[in-house]
Formats: structure tokens, C-alpha cells, sequence
């Protein structure tokens, strides 16, 4: 029977044939480009840019106090500092959530879907069964972190279950909560929507045409945990890799004369659509996936630019683009072995307040 939920994926599925084609030619626009050598050249006077000799010396000394595996910083295209492992590609940890965000971008650029497209809308549902008003949750809610949706999630830690609310608490759109499940569940809408592998996709969207050196799409895993059907979407990108996304975000998704990403969905995606009250003075806010500072006095009075955003991952990985200053920040640490140091988000934002006093313009 031809009903009013098989004539909307009927009209999702013309849009994502529209997003496919668009998907398919990113990389090929203007041909294929050049990617013998990397992007984003190293700066020739950092001293022109504002960064002392003796500032890039505090800069190895504080990431070798901190055991950083890689570090980089990126001001007005050119590589001012780069430190440590910056070809390996570390697993993103919960930065690929960041990653994931603009890949939803992508889709809602080209019309394959909106922000107010219901998990009913798309025919989602999980093992326990989600009630009507969890469905009624939009795609909106979901990279907000606001699904009300409060079941077992694949790469939750236990910290992220004993904060979770009782299941019915709150409703869709109502209260932020770092969850999981609304994560996971947006990498499968992605797949569901484009009919794309999320890593493939990922490589064809922005790899590809950005250069991206070390790269490899079978770095990537599905993680799944009993009792949901929805895997965590977990992708290794190197600390350059990372620069160039960071720089695409910069350039308000143009990248060689191409819009990847509209300017409208990096501007959307990195304000500030709830406050979090987490630690740190740069993640007391949140966007699509995107972490900010809950206002500007918190952040000027933490020595931060109040316009930052960042992508975080547990254990050290940090991506945070600051339009102001012209500057992309990257942070890594070797969580692949166990016992290896770990940066977490008070020390982040510590170590972010150095970066920019000793990177002060004159």
C-alpha cells in the first residue's frame, strides 16, 4: 500500500540520487588534482605571523612535558608548527563525530534531506522498540545531541551511562545530553540516505579532492555492543589529514575554487545550539557535533577566542579552528598503546590558551 511514509523515501531517494551524483564527481570537478605534495606549505618567517623563535621552542618543550604525540598549528594557510607523528593516522575517537557532522552537511546541501526529517520519517527504530514520541525525534535533534532517545549505546563509556536519563524523561528537542546513541544513529542516517559507506563517502567528499596523504579508507570499523542495532562509525586520520579538514572549515568549506561543504552549513554547524556545563571553558557549548565555548566572557576570561570550535576525541585528540585568528590547532596523542599519556579537556584548553598568548599578534 502506497502510504505518506513510502511517498517520503520515495522523495528521499530521488534527493539521494541527486546527492550520489554529487558524491561521485567531488574529486573530479575541475579533474583530479595534484596530490604529489602536501596542501598547506610550512611558513617561510613564522616570526612574520607572530610566532618567536623562543615561542616555537616553548611550544616542543610544553609537548614534550605533556608526552604529545603530534601537534600542529596552522595560521593563514601555512604551517607556523608541527611536531611529533603528524603522517600516522590515530583513531579519531569521538572527533569523528565532528567528521561525521559535515558528511550530514553534505546531504542537507543537496537536498537529499532536511533537519526536520523524523526518525519515523526514514523508518528508523532500534531492538528495544522506540516509542512514537522517540521517533518523532528530527535529524536536527539527533546531531544536537537532543534525541530524548536514552538507551544502550555502542562506544559509550560508563560515565556516559550513569549520566544517562531515564528513558521517557525528557522528549525530543528538550535537554542536551552527550549521547551515543543520537552519534550513532547519525552515521547510519547517513548511509541510509545516500546509499554510501560512510568511509567511502568520507574519501570521495573530502580525501580525494583535499589531498588528504594518509588516508586509507580500510582504517576505518564499525564498533557494535549488545542491545542496539546501531554501531559506532570509527575512522584514523592523521594529524595533517586533520589540518586540512580544519582548514576546509576556515575557508568556509571552499577548497581550490570548489565549495565542498556550503558556508551556511559550516556557519550553522559550529554555533552554539546548546549549553553543556562539561569541564573546560571551550566546551561549555555545542553545535551539530561541534564543540563551543558557552560565551564569550567565559572564554576571553580562560585566555580562548570566543568564535573557536573543536572536535574532540577521549584521550587527546583535538581539532580547533579559530576564525579570528586565522588559525587552525591540532592535537594527537598515541592512544593506540596502553599506559601512553592522555590530554583531557581542562588540560586541552590550558595548553589552547598557551598556543594563543605566545601566538599573540603584536
Amino acid at each position: 500500500m502506497f502510504n505518506h511514509h513510502t511517498a517520503f523515501l520515495t522523495r528521499i531517494s530521488v534527493a539521494a540520487a541527486t546527492s550520489l551524483a554529487v558524491l561521485s564527481g567531488t574529486a573530479l570537478a575541475q579533474g583530479v588534482p595534484d596530490c604529489s605534495v602536501y596542501p598547506l606549505a610550512s611558513a617561510a618567517d613564522p616570526a612574520a605571523l607572530g610566532w618567536s623563535g623562543s615561542d616555537l621552542a616553548a611550544l616542543d618543550a610544553r609537548a614534550e612535558e605533556l608526552g604529545s604525540a603530534a601537534l600542529m598549528i596552522v595560521q593563514g594557510g601555512e604551517i607556523v608548527y608541527s611536531r611529533g607523528e603528524i603522517e600516522r593516522p590515530f583513531l579519531l575517537h569521538s572527533l569523528r563525530k565532528s567528521v561525521m557532522s559535515a558528511m550530514i552537511g553534505v546531504l542537507v546541501d543537496n537536498g537529499a534531506i532536511t533537519l526536520d526529517t523524523t526518525l519515523a520519517e526514514l523508518e528508523i527504530d532500534d531492538l528495544p522498540g522506540l516509542t512514537e514520541t522517540e521517533r518523532s525525534a528530527t535529524v536536527r535533534d539527533i546531531i544536537t545531541a537532543r534525541s530524548g532517545v536514552y538507551i544502550a549505546s555502542a562506544a559509550e563509556t560508563q560515565a556516559m551511562a550513569d549520566s544517562r536519563p531515564e528513558r521517557g524523561a525528557y522528549a525530543p528537542g528538550e535537554h542536551w545530553y552527550y549521547n551515543n546513541w543520537d552519534f550513532n544513529v547519525a552515521g547510519h542516517i547517513f548511509e541510509r540516505v545516500s546509499h554510501r559507506t560512510y568511509n567511502g563517502a568520507f574519501q570521495r567528499m573530502f580525501a580525494e579532492p583535499m589531498c588528504m596523504q594518509d588516508w586509507n579508507a580500510f582504517g576505518s570499523y564499525r564498533f557494535y555492543a549488545p542491545g542496539t542495532a546501531f554501531p559506532a562509525y570509527h575512522l584514523r586520520i592523521s594529524a595533517r589529514d586533520l589540518a586540512l579538514f580544519g582548514q576546509l572549515f576556515l575557508q568556509d568549506g571552499q577548497w581550490n575554487g570548489e565549495q565542498l561543504i556550503s558556508a551556511d552549513w559550516v556557519a550553522d554547524s559550529t554555533a552554539t545550539h546548546s549549553q553543556t556545563e562539561w569541564p573546560g571553558a571551550w566546551a561549555g557549548g555545542y553545535g551539530y557535533m561541534w564543540w563551543k565555548p558557552a560565551d564569550d566572557a567565559s572564554a576571553e576570561a580562560a585566555g580562548l577566542a570566543p568564535d573557536m570550535y573543536t572536535g574532540a576525541g577521549a584521550g587527546g585528540h583535538y581539532l580547533t579552528v579559530i576564525p579570528s585568528r586565522d588559525m587552525v590547532i591540532v592535537h594527537r596523542m598515541d592512544t593506540d598503546q596502553p599506559g601512553t599519556p592522555r590530554l583531557g579537556m581542562t588540560a586541552y584548553g590550558e595548553l589552547l590558551a598557551e598556543i594563543l598568548a605566545l601566538g599573540e599578534p603584536d
